[in-house]
């Protein structure tokens, strides 16, 4: 069955790679916030909609055409074949109108032209008109524009239409669960949906066990435990501990482990591992894990202690050797951009399969990236 996942607009490459990590799909289309791919297992599209963060709707993909020939492929298509006691039409334009139809006619110039053709689209092509193709050729039609049992929507994109029928809705109320709602907040954590997007990305499966080596308040842990993944988080402060305790059991969580433990030495058995690197200078984790490891690892990382900041990428190196070691499958890890993560992953021997920018603020770019 070929499908259209339309994904978030806010972190569209992050969404696509999310959904072809849980559904192992090597052939796609990448359309804006359209992404198109054939799944033969229905089943897959069950599971994988219970466990999307960054994905709105999933659709079960029904033609696609340019403009001009919507009306023409609306009156042919058989929509008795895809209706089940009443429908309802949606219209998604996800691009500029006025670009799209400069590009298509040829006028770039005639402003008077392009707006007379603007307005006479919006009133061929609008949803009330568009959805009367559709029950004219049904054979017993009932409009529901509330809670439709056959919910059609076309998507405008660069002169070409794709047409989907509702197959699964996604929604999740991640902002509830956002760091300073929690009984142990902290402003370093990550959204909720990125948290989770970023489980997903790991290919981290139910009956697996998922690693944080830097949990902190557990962000990660907390969207595994929503998803019935068993998990181990480790950090090194002991108030980070006791507050990702509270975190987990605000939502509930029982099926994580937290240690007040060194990244460095990891002991425990596990199949995939997502973490945000502690960043340095304005990190309390860095700086317990100076105070208390310093005389341990002074001669391995052969700096001095007043020049540990500035070593931040030898304590990177140190931790992913040694990930390297335990990692049975892959792992998905938030650098800060200002350090050469490109060159500590090649030293440590991993493999990048995916990478993605998240801007933060000025002094701070976040570098998701996904490895092997």
């Amino acid at each position: 069955m070929k499908c259209i996942f339309l994904l978030s607009g806010d972190y569209i490459d992050l969404g696509a790679e999310e959904v072809l990590s849980l559904l192992d799909i090597k052939n796609y289309k990448l359309k804006n916030r359209l992404l198109i791919l054939e799944l033969n297992d229905k089943k897959s599209i069950d599971k994988a909609s219970k466990r999307l963060a960054l994905t709105k709707n999933i659709y079960r993909f029904l033609f696609e055409c340019g403009i001009d020939d919507l009306i023409n492929v609306m009156e042919k298509f058989d929509w008795n074949s895809t209706y089940k006691d009443n429908f309802c039409l949606r219209k998604f334009n996800l691009d500029n109108d006025e670009i799209t139809i400069k590009k298509f006619i040829n006028k770039k110039n005639n402003k008077k032209l392009i707006n007379k053709i603007i307005e006479y689209n919006n009133k061929k092509l609008d949803e009330k008109n568009l959805a009367g193709y559709i029950w004219r050729s049904l054979d017993n039609p009932k409009v529901n524009l509330e809670n439709p049992k056959t919910e059609i929507s076309l998507f405008f994109l660069k002169g070409k239409v794709y047409c989907g029928l509702m197959i699964k809705k996604i929604g999740y109320d991640f902002d509830s669960r956002k760091s300073h709602l929690r009984p142990f907040p902290h402003p370093s954590s990550l959204h909720p949906k990125v948290a989770r997007a970023l489980v997903n990305l790991s290919e981290i499966k139910e009956k697996e066990i998922l690693l944080d080596p830097f949990c902190g308040t557990g962000g990660f842990l907390i969207e595994a435990g929503l998803m019935n993944i068993r998990s181990i988080g480790y950090d090194i402060n002991k108030i980070m501990i006791d507050g990702c305790i509270e975190n987990l059991k605000y939502f509930k969580i029982n099926n994580a482990k937290i240690k007040k433990k060194n990244a460095v030495n990891i002991g425990d058995k596990f199949n995939c591992a997502v973490t945000d690197l502690p960043y340095g200078l304005n990190s309390t984790a860095m700086t317990d894990y100076e105070e208390e490891n310093w005389k341990k690892y002074r001669l391995s990382l052969k700096i001095q202690k007043k020049d540990f900041y500035k070593n931040l990428e030898k304590f990177y190196l140190l931790f992913l050797k040694n990930l390297r070691k335990k990692l049975r499958k892959k792992a998905v890890i938030v650098f800060p951009s200002y350090v050469n993560y490109r060159k500590i992953l090649k030293q440590s021997g991993f493999k990048i399969e995916f990478e993605f920018s998240n801007y933060v603020h000025r002094s701070l770019t976040r570098k998701i990236v996904k490895i092997k």
